[in-house]
């Protein structure tokens, strides 16, 4: 039998939204989601909301009826101004 937390990953595995890998993405671009913006900076939805809380710029919050909206360009530039 499987234990909760392998079912826990293998649900967050099937949860996560694809990302279109022949999409090519510039800085000028507006990322919808947390999954999405993840998906494309490679690092993990609870290192998104953690950069949220230290003050990434965010276009729009979400909530259960908004999308998150992200501007691609000023999270790169706020992430290069961080290190």
């Amino acid at each position: 039998m499987r234990n909760s937390n392998y079912l826990r990953q293998a649900k967050r595995r099937h949860n996560k939204s694809i990302v279109d890998e022949s999409a090519v993405y510039t800085t000028d671009d507006q990322i919808i989601g947390k999954d999405t913006l993840a998906s494309i900076m490679d690092v993990t939805i609870t290192s998104i909301e953690r950069w949220i809380r230290d003050g990434m710029p965010v276009e729009q919050r979400g909530d259960q009826f908004e999308d998150w909206i992200f501007d691609l360009g000023q999270v790169k530039r706020w992430k290069a101004d961080k290190k």
